[in-house]
């Protein structure tokens, strides 16, 4: 069975996260929820898409109607009749015309595209913090044309988000990553030995309740809009046995980054999401990011469509309040992905440079080993390491996330790795039915496929793993 939020890692594959909503002011079709009771986890077969032709057909007439609410949508939406398949780029023009890397990029786009099955591509590449392409290919839906300000789930990406967090109060004098976190949740498990930065570095051992397949997957496949409280996914960890105590290996665990949620809201006695908004989310000047905890995304909507449950189904609106902790779970722009992992990991102002150091710098290689009953237990290398809240991928920082047909990839070269300087490159897709077509559990990660194309040639000297 698939895991979701599980996908292909630049190096290897290696669990992502996720992608991962306000209360959602459209219930989700009629006939999604007809597939939901009808079809669950039945083998595949073919069907139409639940995003609805007539879905399209409602939006395109509220683009006629002039009013407060629809002109905005109106104007982008008559001006860009008939060019689905235009591709949209934001670039400078001096750049377009005298840089050989925007053709190049371009064009690693375009044959992406053309090649690997993509209902959408956005795409963003940023050099010493300035933005070389900015670019969207496709449609956000059928008949709808992509935007560069789509907004889809960023999932993983938060994960750095709320690992800033924890530095910045670490930082600031209040939280102590060192501290065992019974100071905080004492009737947790192993909180007596488990620290907040080994929550951070997925070492602490509590096991991913993503992974349990009777616990979460099947219950999640049945009924993909059910509103998951952190009380339930420590529960579903808390359930699964036990495969190491804290600090003695590696496993990737979304459920140890909902327990550290809870840990910093007990540690300052104020919610996650307004600590994320008051020290992440503001002082990025994230306009296009938000926090919403359910199905929700604002417009305009990247809609992703998926096989899981076998049958072809717009999972625009599936719930992903599973996989991060409640106050993290997000959406964003392609442009805001790019620049927020810029600033977070490519070079210090944001972070302290000790707090940075500790974000990026591989102190992991060589440490922890396979293990029996726990897929995702390794030792992790110069390939493939893990700081706090960030995959490193050789000199670059990285994460891959993906959840229900979208999947997304943002990878940073900092600062004095490379003589052709800071580099950022952000990719994220929606894929069409015949990506699915072979499908065994998960699609491959394609903006992560994109995103090593690109790199490779950007930085010829320093690429990823992989290229």
């Amino acid at each position: 069975m698939a895991r979701p939020g599980h996908g292909s890692v630049i190096a290897g594959r290696v669990p992502g996260a996720i992608l991962p909503g306000h209360p959602v002011p459209l219930t989700p079709p009629a006939c999604c929820r007809s597939v939901q009771r009808a079809v669950a986890l039945r083998p595949w077969r073919h069907a139409a898409p639940c995003d609805l032709l007539a879905c399209g057909s409602l939006l395109r007439k509220a683009a006629l109607t002039d009013t407060p609410n629809n002109s905005r949508f109106a104007r982008r939406l008559i001006g860009l009749a008939g060019l689905a398949g235009l591709l949209l780029v934001s670039t400078p023009l001096a750049a377009q015309e005298t840089d050989p890397r925007v053709s190049a990029v371009q064009k690693i786009a375009q044959d992406a595209f053309d090649t690997l099955d993509l209902n959408a591509l956005l795409l963003e590449v940023r050099i010493d913090g300035e933005p070389l392409v900015t670019l969207a290919r496709g449609e956000a839906m059928p008949g709808v044309p992509l935007t560069v300000d789509g907004q889809f789930r960023n999932g993983a990406v938060a994960l750095t988000y709320v690992a800033a967090l924890a530095l910045r109060l670490a930082e600031a004098g209040r939280f102590d990553l060192d501290r065992p976190i019974a100071e905080w949740l004492p009737d947790l498990p192993a909180a007596d030995t488990a620290t907040p930065r080994m929550l951070l570095n997925m070492t602490a051992g509590y096991p991913d309740h993503a992974a349990n397949d009777k616990g979460f997957l099947e219950p999640f496949y049945a009924d993909p809009f059910h509103q998951w409280t952190p009380e339930e996914l420590i529960d579903v960890s808390l359930s699964t046995p036990r495969r190491f105590a804290p600090g003695e290996n590696w496993d990737y665990s979304h459920s140890g980054y909902v327990i550290l949620g809870r840990v910093l809201e007990a540690a300052t006695g104020e919610s996650l999401a307004a600590l994320m908004q008051h020290h992440v989310l503001d002082p990025l000047e994230l306009s296009q990011t938000h926090d919403f905890d359910t199905p929700y995304v604002p417009q305009p909507v990247v809609h992703s469509y998926t096989g899981e449950r076998g049958v072809w189904e717009d999972a625009t609106y599936w719930n992903p309040s599973w996989t991060l902790p409640r106050g993290a779970v997000q959406v964003t722009s392609i442009s805001d992905m790019a620049r927020s992992f810029d600033r977070i990991t490519g070079i210090d102002g944001f972070l302290q440079p000790d707090s940075r150091k500790a974000m990026i710098e591989p102190s992991l290689i060589g440490f922890g080993s396979p293990l029996e009953g726990c897929p995702n237990c390794r030792t992790l290398n110069s390939t493939f390491s893990y700081g706090l809240g960030t995959m490193l991928l050789g000199d670059w920082i990285a994460q891959t996330p993906s959840f229900a047909g979208n999947a997304s990839a943002v990878a940073t070269l900092p600062e004095g790795r490379s003589p052709e300087g800071r580099v950022t490159i952000a990719v994220a897709v929606t894929y069409r039915e015949a990506a699915f077509d072979d499908w065994q559990g998960n699609v491959p990660n394609r903006a992560s496929d994109i995103l090593l194309e690109i790199a490779g040639e950007l930085v010829p000297d320093t690429p990823p793993p992989g290229r």
